[in-house]
This record gives C-alpha cells, structure tokens and sequence, in this order.
C-alpha cells in the first residue's frame, strides 16, 4: 500500500510538473478576418506557391524573448468571420500560415487553385523576406516583408509590401497578438490580385 501510494505522489509530481511547463510556454495567436465571399475572378485559374526567403527565421525578435521563452516557433492560427464567429483552426508553422490564408484569400475572389504548373495559366508566388514579434521598452513591434511575383507567359510583375504597427503592452501578451493580427490581415489585404490580372495583359 505505501508502495502504491508512493508511486501516486510520483506520479501526480510529474503531472503537475508537465502541466505548470506548458502553462508556461507562451503562444503567438494570429487571427485572420476572412473577406466575403465574391465573384469579381470566378473563372480564371492560378498556380499559387510560398517561398520563405528570410534570412532570419526567427519570430520572435531578441526584445521579446525575455517573454516569449521556449517559444516552438509554431502559430496560433484563428479565423474571424463577423464579430461572434471565431475559431482556432490550427496550430502551424509560417509555410502553412501563409499558404492556408492565401489560398483562402484568392479562393474568396472566385479563383480556382491549380495543383501544378499549367501552359498560359498565370503563377503567384508570395516570398517571405520578413516576419517578426519584437518588443521595445513597452511597445511591441510587428513587422512582415513580402514580395507578390505574378506571372504569366514569359511576363512577370512583381509587388512588395512591408509593414510595421505598434501596440502598447498593457500586460500579458495580449496586445502582441493583437499587433500581430492587424499587421498580418493589412499585408494580406493589400494584395490587388484583380490588378495584376489586368497589369500583366496591357
């Protein structure tokens, strides 16, 4: 009996041990408003692909690691459609962050993805050159860098977007989600897809 109830203090020990480490471990939430739905390319087709480009694939930028230690590297990733519906899709690396919420950005605009390459059928590449949570003093600092190569036909056209917003941290990390999430949905949103079409044919 003592020998069981031994084995039970070890074992409750090593729970509660692994349950206060992951509590913890601080998580990156990105929360993505999905437009509505529209018509304005139904019909066209594109091959979409995500190339990472960083030079740095770090995150978290050396202002906010005192916070975010042990941080995986992995997103939170929510969708918002309206203000009461809001889901945790997933939890995913940048490749899969970029390439879900793209393909969910052109497919809203009528747009049929291709698996391949295709003759005469128009490419998007997105290259990453940047995506980084800092924190300084008291303001976190979000950062994205990407470039839009559309091409078609032996034409290319190539688009870039930077951006950078600030939130004061009030406390917690809730702010830097937040800061985050702005910056990702206007870098997203600035992508004019109907204008590239129309660039790439004068």
């Amino acid at each position: 009996m003592k020998l069981f109830f031994s084995y039970f203090k070890l074992v409750s020990c090593l729970a509660l041990v692994f349950f206060f480490a992951c509590a913890t471990i601080p998580k990156l939430e990105v929360t993505y408003n999905t437009m509505p739905k529209s018509n304005i390319l139904e019909g066209k087709e594109i091959f979409f692909r995500f190339i990472d480009k960083r030079v740095n694939k770090d995150i978290i930028g050396n202002g906010a690691k005192g916070i975010y230690k042990n941080f995986s590297g992995n997103i939170n990733y929510i969708l918002s459609k309206g203000e009461k519906e809001r889901f945790l899709v997933g939890i995913y690396d940048i490749e899969t962050l970029f390439k879900k919420t793209f393909t969910l950005y052109l497919e809203n605009m009528g747009l049929q993805l291709l698996h391949e390459r295709k003759e005469g059928i128009p490419e998007l590449a997105i290259n990453l050159y940047d995506f980084t949570l800092d924190l300084s003093g008291r303001r976190w600092i979000a950062r994205i860098d990407y470039e839009a190569e559309f091409t078609q036909e032996g034409n290319v056209l190539t688009r870039r977007f930077k951006g950078e917003a600030e939130k004061y941290r009030i406390s917690g990390i809730k702010q830097a989600h937040q800061v985050m999430s702005e910056t990702f949905n206007d870098m997203v949103n600035k992508l004019d897809v109907k204008r590239l079409f129309v660039d790439i044919s004068e």
